[in-house]
């Protein structure tokens, strides 16, 4: 009867390092696997963003003659005046967290002709009657292109 008993707990020992194991590499890999998950992927670039085989290599500038008088550099020019917005046009900000895709059209059939970050500033052009899509321009690049309403704020 001893011997029943020590191959029960044996048995019994073996089981429960046996469960404990293959726990703690269940947890090793839920931690891999969320570790990977929470590194954010690139940004994707969209139309005149992408980098072009010329701005990928920048050329090495020459180097002046240590001897040589440097020379004198223009002043910065001033910023260019804000141009006034059309009649019924106003500034706004996307609100959307994950941006905005932008359309040669209002609607979902049209091409996409770029993309609107989350917080950047848009200039609203056009709201149609139906409200469904809205006719922007990104302030940064001048680029326009309709969006899906209500996914842009007015700002003061």
């Amino acid at each position: 009867m001893k011997g029943f008993f020590i191959g029960f707990s044996k048995l019994v020992l073996g089981v429960a390092i046996a469960l404990i194991l293959l726990s703690m590499a269940g947890v090793a890999t839920a931690r891999y696997f969320m570790g990977r998950l929470s590194v954010l992927p690139p940004k994707p670039l969209y139309g005149d963003e992408m980098p072009t085989a010329t701005e990928a290599v920048p050329e090495a500038a020459p180097e002046a003659p240590a001897a040589a008088a440097p020379e004198a550099t223009a002043p910065p020019e001033a910023a260019p005046p804000e141009p006034a917005l059309e009649p019924g046009a106003y500034e706004a900000v996307v609100v959307q967290p994950i941006g905005l895709v932008m359309r040669e059209g209002p609607g979902v059939e049209f091409p996409q002709v770029g993309g609107v970050d989350v917080n950047e500033a848009v200039v609203v052009l056009e709201e149609p009657a139906d409200q469904d899509w809205v006719k922007v321009r990104v302030v940064s690049n001048g680029q326009e292109g309709w969006v899906k309403a209500g996914n842009t704020q007015r700002t003061e």
